[in-house]
């Protein structure tokens, strides 16, 4: 706004100027003529000579100064830190042990699996690992000793395990049976593997993916198949979840 007054106040004191100018030229050109001659004949005529008269251009522009803003302090943000104490509570609550009575079958569901002595019994977890129920019948050779381990596995599933002596020291040829959905299948410990070791790999590829139910024990013989040892159940749900069951060992007795 301030810049358009002056633009204005610029122009008409130029225009004042220029109109002054003017003026004064043709006043020195006024000047500058001769004198004319009187005639005889007839009167004289006066002679007129024109009046010039300065005229404004316009109002003159009066100049407004703009208002002055005031800018008002903004207030100051404080911010406030609230710590509160924490209070931890802790309750230690003793779990009586369970005594169970459990029929000759150990159980794998990979993930969490439980394993159960004969009465009384205590519940032990082995994660990842399935462990198996002892028959409460005293003359089986072999026992389940534990320790089952379980992994994901697409690949090819498989179960793969052991027969050992009280010490440790492995045994051949023992016959380890399968049995799953109605089929059975046989291994002789040390055969075609480590010694004292057996393996199997029951599932086709297009069968991964469905649920089975598969005891491992170990017979006299696949023609006489009377178990020897107590059963281990593992319960397959898919080889993603685990599809690998190793470190299956079976001990003797006694």
């Amino acid at each position: 706004m301030k810049r358009r007054y002056l633009l204005i106040v610029g122009v008409l004191v130029f225009l004042n100027g220029f109109v002054f100018t003017v003026l004064l030229l043709m006043l020195s050109r006024e000047l500058s003529l001769p004198a004319a001659a009187p005639t005889e004949v007839g009167t004289p005529l006066p002679t007129m000579r024109p009046t010039f008269t300065s005229t404004p251009v316009g109002p003159s522009p009066t100049s407004t100064s703009e208002p002055t803003a005031t800018t008002a302090p903004e207030p100051t943000a404080t911010s406030t830190l609230v710590v509160a104490p924490a209070t931890a509570t802790y309750t230690n609550t003793p779990v009586p042990p369970t005594a169970t009575t459990a029929p000759a079958t150990a159980t794998h569901t990979p993930g969490g699996p439980t394993a159960t002595s004969p009465p009384p019994t205590a519940t032990a977890t082995s994660e990842p690992a399935a462990t198996a129920t002892p028959t409460t019948q005293t003359s089986f050779e072999f026992k389940y000793a534990g320790g089952m381990e379980s992994a994901p596995q697409c690949g090819t599933v498989y179960m793969k395990g052991k027969i050992t002596g009280v010490g440790g020291e492995p045994v051949n040829g023992r016959t380890v049976r399968l049995r799953f959905a109605g089929n059975e299948a046989y291994k002789v410990s040390g055969e075609g593997e480590n010694p004292g070791e057996w393996g199997f790999s029951p599932l086709a590829q297009e069968n991964i993916h469905s649920p089975f139910t598969f005891l491992i024990d170990i017979v006299q013989s696949q023609g006489n198949p009377v178990p020897q040892s107590d059963t281990v159940e593992i319960q397959f749900t898919d080889c993603g979840t685990a599809g690998q069951f190793t470190n299956i060992v079976f001990q003797y007795a006694w």
